[in-house]
């Protein structure tokens, strides 16, 4: 009996812990202002070329940059409670799986974006001088809401439990997210010279007015396979999960050490075929821009 009930005490710790966690980030000030950032650019008709194509960049920046401060935001806090407890009532990895847990609040709100999103563009759909366009199939389309609009969702959190974890400093997850934004920017495909090897940003688009020679706002659909991105993002997801839990050198890390190689080895695998799979040479749509 006594076995019994010290083996179901963690799991019970884990689950009292996931509630709060998973309360915590609901009612956060900042995600609400994602919520309402990503309602605002959901009411009425979606981007004219695109459509909810078009609005990808509302859930990455809603749910995605600002999930990145929420969580880095959280586990401050979450480490700052266990120290004013004095004695460690609380392991630092159960805290951390429980800052996990709350992943599922953004995802959520990510998934509702993307039954908005796929509506959106049956009831919308883009215009023949629009993107995409040619035999650019329906599973395309769904890999890009699902890589840009709510993989995200998990990506940006993560990344703030890494560096609430690793770089707990208070101006570190602010300056993270203005290097993500930065980094996006260079690797969206604006960029000729960098337009193959794009795919291995953590945030990149497929399609766009990238333009051509006289014709700036001309839409092109990039190389690669967002299906094999989305794979590459849950492994990134994945890698960042385990950085964050090795953190804790209280527990044996042996066993996330190999898990980090593996999901390592995975990354570099999965990356280079959404790279060198799907569209490989860019696809310039044959009727102009519209004024």
């Amino acid at each position: 009996m006594t076995t019994a009930v010290v083996a179901a005490r963690p799991e019970s710790m884990l689950g009292q812990l996931a509630r709060k966690e998973i309360a915590r980030y609901a009612s956060h000030p900042l995600f609400l202002v994602g919520v309402a950032l990503v309602a605002l650019t959901s009411i009425g008709k979606p981007d004219g070329n695109m459509s909810s194509l078009g609005n990808v960049i509302a859930p990455a920046a809603g749910f995605g940059v600002i999930g990145l401060l929420v969580m880095a935001s959280l586990t401050r806090t979450s480490d700052q409670i266990a120290t004013a407890a004095g004695a460690v009532v609380v392991t630092e990895r159960t805290r951390t799986l429980g800052l996990l847990c709350a992943l599922i609040v953004p995802f959520a709100a990510g998934l509702c974006w993307l039954g908005w999103a796929i509506w959106a563009c049956r009831h919308w759909p883009p215009p023949p001088y629009g993107a995409p366009f040619g035999d650019i199939g329906d599973g395309w389309v769904l890999a890009n809401f699902i890589a840009l609009g709510v993989l995200p969702a998990l990506g940006g959190p993560i990344l703030g439990l890494l560096v609430g974890r690793w770089v707990p400093r208070r101006g570190a997850a602010p300056l993270i997210a203005v290097l993500v934004v930065a980094e996006t920017i260079l690797m969206q495909g604006l960029f000729e010279s960098l337009r193959y090897i794009r795919p291995v940003a953590p945030w990149t688009y497929f399609a766009g007015p990238v333009g051509v020679e006289g014709d700036a706002d001309r839409m092109v659909v990039l190389t690669g396979s967002p299906q094999w991105y989305c794979v590459y993002l849950l492994v990134l997801c994945a890698l960042g999960v385990v950085l964050a839990l090795l953190h804790d050198r209280e527990r044996p890390r042996r066993p996330l050490l190999i898990a980090l190689g593996v999901i390592a080895a995975l990354a570099v695998v999965t990356a280079t075929l959404a790279i060198t799979t799907g569209v490989q040479d860019v696809m310039i749509n044959p009727l102009r821009s519209q004024p």
